[in-house]
């Protein structure tokens, strides 16, 4: 049997390194408008779209590059100063994109938010629900109802400990085993949604 504790200890050690290497990636744009546009046309260092975004396609990404570029261009930087402004950002760019063409939904909202905000250096604070995350949180068996975004300290030992971000992807890869802790632990480091060295800022060992 898994404890909370096993399960945070095998994803600090095998997942945790792994995301922050795709959050570098992101963190080396030219500036902020640059990331931007890297964000939303979610590709890694060799121009592959990321697992989560294959099904929206590279056509709908760049369409939604060109439209935030163009959105990006009437904004105050201040609008970039927390995770909510820049999700705003984001999803008013996805209404305009749907209007053109289907498939840029959800989590690829959520995940073009989260790039722009780790170039940005803001860290999350609540956990986003949605898809698997949704499955993960009820395994949890939380007094916490009808809410979409929970607070980190809402969450148990030592779960708290991790950024909004990396619980996010914990809840998501490990709702299996969070629901049954006989269960074995996933053997990718991957995020589930059907997600070397690193700065040690959330509590993993």
């Amino acid at each position: 049997m898994k404890s909370y504790t096993d399960i945070y200890n095998h994803y600090c050690k095998n997942v945790y390194p792994c995301a922050e290497e795709e959050y570098s990636w992101y963190k080396q744009a030219d500036n902020l408008r640059d990331a931007v546009r890297k964000a939303f046309l979610s590709e890694d260092k060799q121009r592959k779209v990321d697992d989560h975004q294959r099904l929206v396609g590279r056509e709908c990404l760049c369409l939604a590059a060109k439209i935030a570029l163009e959105h990006f261009d009437t904004q105050c930087i201040s609008d970039f100063d927390n995770f909510n402004s820049i999700h705003q950002f984001v999803e008013d760019v996805r209404n305009e994109v749907r209007k053109e063409v289907k498939g840029f939904g959800e989590l690829a909202n959520y995940d073009v938010a989260l790039r722009i905000s780790q170039y940005l250096g803001i860290e999350l604070h609540e956990v986003y629900l949605h898809a698997g995350t949704t499955i993960g949180f009820r395994a949890l068996r939380l007094n916490i109802k009808n809410r979409g975004i929970i607070p980190v300290d809402k969450f148990p030992e030592p779960f708290n400990q991790l950024s909004g971000d990396h619980l996010e992807n914990l809840l998501c890869i490990y709702q299996e085993v969070l629901a049954d802790p006989s269960a074995e632990f996933p053997k990718t480091c991957i995020r589930r949604k059907t997600n070397s060295s690193y700065s040690n800022k959330n509590g993993c060992a």
